[in-house]
């Protein structure tokens, strides 16, 4: 096919008799060897051309998946490079398709990771330990200051795992907590003191050791040091 301009747009009819002209910009460039040949594109147009290669893959899907493996297993570093490129020039890109995959494939990705960490356990477990060792000291910090910021959740999750630990029936949220400690005037049941003079702690009145429940009427405000006076004694100061 020749080049033909219209309207003084340079151009050439496609092969493919439904299609018609179209701009040389819609053909890609046709090399051998790495030079041009001929007028330098390609017979069809792109979109003509990929129509044509989709037909061919399903007309015969086998021979395509195979020699398409052949390719991969042939040309692996280099198409792993291409990758690895267009990735890190399109970052953005990549990122939002990931999410979205996770986001819709959460099950089937926390599964296989399950499996994964089951056939390798040792190996994950080794992998933590190096981390742990390594970021151990910001770890630590991050820590501390969560802490600070956040001391009711985490004596919440602290109480919540002992809980569990003991088998203990019921469970109370950390709003009931709140709502409690405010019906008491943020007092100390014991002592008296009010916070933030001291720091307000859970104190099961029946020991979820000797039986107790976690729901919120066996739970009594008492700051640390009477909670621990108190120790699996079954006095209610309410």
């Amino acid at each position: 096919m020749v080049i033909v301009y219209f309207d003084d747009i340079a151009g050439k009819v496609c092969a493919n008799p439904d299609c018609g002209w179209k701009p040389l910009s819609d053909f890609s460039h046709r090399r051998q060897g790495g030079y041009l040949v001929g007028d330098g594109y390609k017979s069809r147009c792109r979109d003509c051309a990929n129509a044509q290669k989709r037909a061919e893959r399903g007309a015969k899907p086998g021979q395509y998946r195979e020699s398409a493996r052949q390719y991969v297993q042939a040309n692996l570093e280099h198409i792993q490079a291409l990758k690895r490129s267009h990735q890190q020039a399109n970052p953005g890109k990549y990122r939002d398709a990931l999410i979205k995959y996770r986001l819709q494939h959460r099950e089937k990705i926390n599964a296989l990771a399950r499996e994964r960490r089951s056939r390798n356990l040792e190996y994950f477990r080794e992998i933590g330990r190096r981390s742990r060792a390594i970021h151990a000291e910001k770890r630590n910090a991050y820590q501390r200051q969560y802490g600070k910021q956040n001391r009711e959740k985490l004596t919440h999750y602290t109480n919540q795992r002992r809980v569990r630990k003991l088998l203990a029936p019921g469970s109370h949220s950390e709003q009931e907590w709140q709502l409690i400690k405010q019906y008491y005037g943020y007092r100390c049941l014991c002592c008296g003191k009010v916070e933030p003079e001291i720091q307000l702690t859970r104190d099961h009145i029946v020991p979820l050791g000797a039986g107790g429940s976690d729901v919120i009427e066996n739970i009594q405000p008492l700051c640390a040091r009477c909670n621990s006076k108190k120790s699996t004694k079954v006095i209610d100061y309410r």
